[in-house]
């Protein structure tokens, strides 16, 4: 999660690409209306959740060359 400018907390990025904030009702993004020619809020489905990153663990393990791999480089 980042922190804008604007002190708001970005959850992840829409298929746009515009950005995903949290309010009371829930996840929303920010699009802009042509006709109207203003910015409006457009908010998520409620089964939406932001994907939580896991940092996996990364084993370091011993490999063997082989005769073939020599070849391979």
């Amino acid at each position: 999660m980042v922190v804008k400018s604007n002190d708001k907390i970005v959850y992840g990025s829409w298929k746009d690409g515009s950005d995903i904030y949290k309010e009371k009702k829930g996840y929303y993004i920010i699009q802009w209306n042509p006709k109207t020619e203003m910015s409006y809020k457009k908010y998520l489905a409620k089964s939406w959740k932001p994907k939580v990153n896991k940092t996996k663990k990364i084993i370091k393990t011993k490999t063997q060359k082989s005769f073939w791999n020599i070849f391979n480089l």
